[in-house]
């Protein structure tokens, strides 16, 4: 018995293309396929491009393989499909690529394709295999809806619960000293601060659940940078008291930027909170508004313990914790740090983090101007969002 050489000629002949037996085997392929010449103009087709896209087989032979491409992607299909026949490989394309097949009716379907060379005495010739994943569409689509469901409903049965203790603690504490005894106000301080801390810890579950499902949307509107950071910095005031820290704002003009309030005052809140977990009683915590001549800047920096060279890189991880702040018994999940960074990559900008041990670490987030604002307005003057 011969060996197969290492290279070998796998060349049909176009007479094979038109031979009962291609033309049964083409026809028992699950998908609908369609084969292409270097001219783009359709070659053969399969039955199942009837049953799926609705054309009939005379209505595509000699015609241009557009006919099956929706009009907003024509201009441009002709030059991708030269550079194929220039290079011709095997080539799936996944449905994250957003592909559609025209159907005869007029309306688009969903498809995975894969195009695969053959290789003719008379050029390369391309098979385009088509998978409708119409249903699987549905499918996914219904999954996210009974996630969301899901998420609904948690977020009510745990929220719910937290949010009446956190309530009826802050009344207990409001209560006269002669109704409520010092020993017993702490121990309401605790149950407060503990309530506080797993309903935020709700939230950002909560939150990183619709990142995954890729489901969380920015609304962006014209906005003030300063004004929303001097809003957080107002509510955060108490807690900066109560690790020990002074909390400062520093602001310069700036002119409006493009973002979602609720998002944007969810990334600083979160920078304040971890810089208040890792800065020592006595130290300061600043939040900046500025401009770096680069764009939009909300800057947090601290006075605080810093990290490790090598664990910068690790900070927005999700659930990455520092040996530091394991060894020292630091509340937290490692979720905070993950959620700024993919916040501020939903607003397009970015995260970076300078940090020194025992020195400080300052968080920057560069943002984008609203570019249909007035470039010169004031943003530190305008109603805070």
């Amino acid at each position: 018995m011969t060996s197969r050489p290492a290279t070998y000629d796998t060349r049909v002949t176009r007479p094979e293309l038109d031979s009962g037996l291609f033309r049964e085997l083409l026809d028992a392929a699950p998908d609908p396929t369609v084969i292409v010449d270097g001219d783009g103009l359709i070659v053969l087709v399969n039955r199942q491009v009837e049953r799926v896209l609705g054309h009939r087989r005379e209505d595509l032979v000699g015609h241009p393989v557009e006919v099956l491409v929706p009009a907003r992607f024509r201009p441009q299909h002709p030059g991708r499909r030269q550079g194929f026949v220039g290079r011709p490989s095997p080539r799936p394309m996944s449905a994250s690529q957003g592909l559609t097949a025209l159907h005869s009716a007029g309306h688009e379907v969903p498809v995975e394709i894969s195009l695969s060379p053959l290789v003719t005495e008379s050029g390369v010739l391309v098979s385009a295999a088509l998978r409708d994943i119409t249903e699987r569409r549905r499918m996914e689509a219904e999954a996210d809806r009974l996630r969301d469901e899901l998420i609904g409903t948690v977020s009510h049965e745990l929220r719910t619960p937290l949010t009446s203790v956190i309530g009826y603690s802050e009344l207990l504490a409001d209560l006269p000293e002669e109704q409520l005894g010092g020993r017993a106000r702490a121990l309401v301080e605790v149950i407060r601060r503990n309530a506080a801390r797993e309903l935020r810890l709700v939230d950002d579950l909560l939150t990183m659940a619709f990142f995954d499902g890729d489901r969380m949307r920015v609304q962006r509107v014209p906005m003030s940078l300063a004004a929303l950071a001097a809003r957080v910095v107002a509510d955060q005031m108490p807690a900066a008291r109560a690790a020990g820290v002074e909390l400062v704002i520093e602001t310069e003009p700036v002119p409006v930027v493009s973002g979602d309030r609720d998002r944007l005052a969810q990334v600083l809140e979160n920078l304040l909170t971890n810089a208040f977990k890792f800065t020592p009683s006595g130290g300061q915590v600043t939040v900046r508004v500025c401009d770096d001549g680069t764009g939009p800047v909300l800057e947090v920096s601290d006075t605080g313990v810093g990290v490790e060279p090598d664990e910068i890189p690790h900070l927005f991880e999700r659930l990455y914790r520092t040996p530091s702040a394991i060894a020292a018994h630091v509340q937290g999940a490692g979720l905070g740090l993950s959620i700024v960074q993919r916040v501020v990559a939903a607003h397009e900008g970015t995260v970076t983090v300078h940090s020194e041990r025992g020195q400080g670490t300052s968080f920057r987030v560069r943002l984008r101007y609203d570019a249909g604002a007035d470039p010169g307005t004031d943003a530190g003057e305008l109603t805070a969002p």
